[in-house]
């Protein structure tokens, strides 16, 4: 019901067809970007900060504490967007939090 010929999910495209212009049902597939530079830079600034700096962080051996002082101001004070960077670390610690049986 998803698919009919070359046509993706078909089944929601019948049933809002009464509802959406041809347009919006037709068009290209159409993503959207959530904005993680925006929150490391705001609400999840501290977050970010004390997940991967903090004595308790499990991957700060990994890195050069120099260099991910640099990249993180440089994203916080907006000079440099370090988002896919930062996202990828932080990611790393939270896994080794809930997996890393070694600690």
């Amino acid at each position: 019901m998803r698919v009919r010929g070359m046509t993706t999910k078909w089944i929601l495209r019948e049933a809002m067809k009464r509802l959406l212009p041809g347009e919006i049902l037709e068009r290209p597939k159409v993503g959207f970007r959530v904005p993680v530079h925006e929150w490391f830079r705001g609400p999840m600034r501290e977050y970010l900060y004390d997940h991967l700096t903090a004595p308790s962080s499990r991957t700060l051996a990994y890195y050069d504490r120099e260099t991910l002082e640099k990249i993180l101001s440089d994203h916080f004070k907006g000079h440099q967007n370090h988002e896919k960077l930062l996202w990828c670390l932080l990611n790393l610690e939270i896994w080794h939090r809930e997996y890393d049986i070694s600690a």
